[in-house]
């Protein structure tokens, strides 16, 4: 009897001790669980991160790409206005006579050095521009009076009416340098595609060339028979403007002003001195940036 009572007793503490060991198991499960669950908080925390390091990482990307356009081409409409003095060929006198062109087109071609990597006040670069190709050409219709004066045959070798009143054809060509400010405004919404926008002010002072065709400037007393005339330029010139574009794409407006050309037309049969010219032109251009 007393061992059939060992032997039950003896199966209750197993039977307890498996039940405990169930339960500790059950509790460790149920910890780990939870341990579980402060684990998948903690992932879903480091995706958010990094999601949020990856947008912060692709907006300084494009920002970067946009800072970078820095080479410009601008394709131009352009009127110039060329004014000359009445007292031709006189360098002395005022520039009162004006000759209006027809059209014109023009192109440049340059590049802007910042003087910094990263934009003051995350809006701003400080640069330099240079522009390695300014090509102009502007055509002018034949006018009814003459803008100089006539001559004798005698007096120049058997030529007569000086050419500037004819239907003429400039081209020019030049290079420029000078400051420029570049705005990125929205660049602190940190929208990427608001933060595209450049918006850029400029002053250059270049140097050029200009040649010009002038039709049937000169008719010879003898055979009565017109020639084309060809007069060449050349001086300083100051420009200045502002563009507004967006990514690589985008629209301007420039003023240049040529205040020292001397034109000298030139011909087999005379020679009609030098011609001092003013310039004004306006250029409304679409721009490229790459």
């Amino acid at each position: 009897m007393k061992k059939i009572l060992f032997s039950f007793i003896a199966m209750a503490c197993s039977v307890a001790a498996f039940a405990t060991e169930g339960a500790n198991s059950a509790l460790t499960t149920s910890t780990a669980t939870i341990g579980d669950t402060t684990g998948v908080m903690t992932l879903e925390q480091i995706i958010a991160q990094e999601s949020r390091s990856k947008y912060v990482n692709d907006y300084n990307e494009s920002l970067r790409n946009v800072w970078g356009k820095n080479t410009f081409l601008n394709i131009m409409y352009n009127t110039s206005h060329k004014m000359s003095s009445v007292e031709f060929p006189s360098t002395t006198g005022p520039f009162e006579h004006q000759y209006e062109p027809k059209w014109g087109v023009g192109l440049e071609w340059g590049h802007t050095f910042n003087f910094h990597r990263k934009p003051i006040g995350s809006v701003l670069f400080i640069g330099l521009d240079y522009t390695w190709m300014d090509l102009k050409f502007n055509k002018f219709d034949e006018e009814n009076a003459p803008a100089a004066y006539d001559l004798s045959a005698e007096e120049v070798g058997g030529v007569h009416n000086m050419p500037w009143h004819k239907e003429k054809m400039f081209l020019g060509y030049g290079m420029t340098l000078g400051p420029s400010l570049t705005f990125y405004p929205f660049t602190p919404t940190h929208n990427t595609a608001a933060s595209k926008v450049r918006l850029q002010l400029y002053f250059h002072v270049g140097y050029g060339i200009e040649g010009a065709l002038i039709k049937n400037a000169i008719t010879e007393i003898k055979s009565e028979e017109p020639k084309n005339g060809y007069a060449f330029g050349h001086g300083l010139y100051t420009s200045y403007g502002a563009s507004l574009s967006w990514n690589f794409i985008g629209v301007g407006f420039e003023i240049r002003k040529d205040d020292k050309l001397k034109f000298k037309v030139t011909d087999d049969s005379y020679d009609t001195g030098t011609l001092k010219m003013k310039e004004e032109t306006s250029r409304l251009y679409l721009q490229f940036r790459f």
